[in-house]
């Protein structure tokens, strides 16, 4: 899913958890697996759910 950063951080990411097995939210552009779809960095995606479809 093709998202601005903004509201890709109320998403929750299944490789972030608290101590007590709590999911967190998307990280964004502080996450190594964040990816943007072209150079204008308008949306972007999680890199982990595969290639981003339009």
């Amino acid at each position: 899913m093709q998202l601005p950063e903004n509201e890709a951080k109320f998403k929750f990411c299944p490789m972030l958890k608290t101590h007590d097995d709590k999911m967190k939210m998307c990280m964004g552009t502080q996450c190594m697996m964040w990816r943007w779809v072209d150079e204008t960095k308008e949306k972007g995606f999680c890199g982990m759910a595969g290639e981003a479809k339009a």
